[in-house]
């Protein structure tokens, strides 16, 4: 039997960036099969990246260039590489296990509270910060505002 939905379970908008760019976002409480699937993919002309929270060690790329020429290549020979973010190379691993043994979602508070702490130390501020959740904000607004209207809202 189909019911009202009262609750606010599901969320998609589209975006028009500035720069002329477009932007999707959707949420939801009961994608099944999903325990914790926060995830962001970026896509450009000449290529894309994506990142999943479940599985918060790699970072998807792809690239449609040979990356000793820069040039374009046959659609056939292009593919996602995965690219392993727990390795000594990258930011705050060196203070974390061994090459091989992936972090977990409670050590991404860890780092964002070191660089707090050294954001303080230093003098230099770090982000979020609360005109970022002011600018959050604004977008929430504007999209319960635009799904009232059934217009486009400007934010300023």
């Amino acid at each position: 039997k189909k019911q009202p939905v009262t609750i606010d379970d599901a969320c998609m908008f589209l975006a028009k960036f500035a720069n002329g760019s477009m932007g999707t976002f959707e949420s939801t409480r009961y994608a099944r099969g999903r325990k914790n699937f926060n995830t962001f993919e970026l896509n450009g002309a000449d290529g894309s990246v994506c990142f999943n929270l479940e599985d918060p060690h790699l970072l998807s790329y792809f690239e449609y260039k040979n990356p000793t020429t820069g040039d374009k290549v046959e659609d056939h020979v292009t593919g996602w590489r995965d690219i392993n973010v727990t390795n000594f190379e990258h930011p705050y691993m060196d203070h974390w296990w061994v090459p091989g043994c992936t972090i977990g979602y409670e050590h991404t508070f860890t780092n964002a509270i070191a660089d707090f702490i050294a954001g303080l130390d230093s003098g230099n501020g770090t982000e979020p910060t609360f005109r970022t959740a002011l600018e959050t904000q604004k977008v929430c607004d504007a999209v319960l505002e635009s799904a009232k209207t059934g217009n486009w809202v400007e934010i300023n």
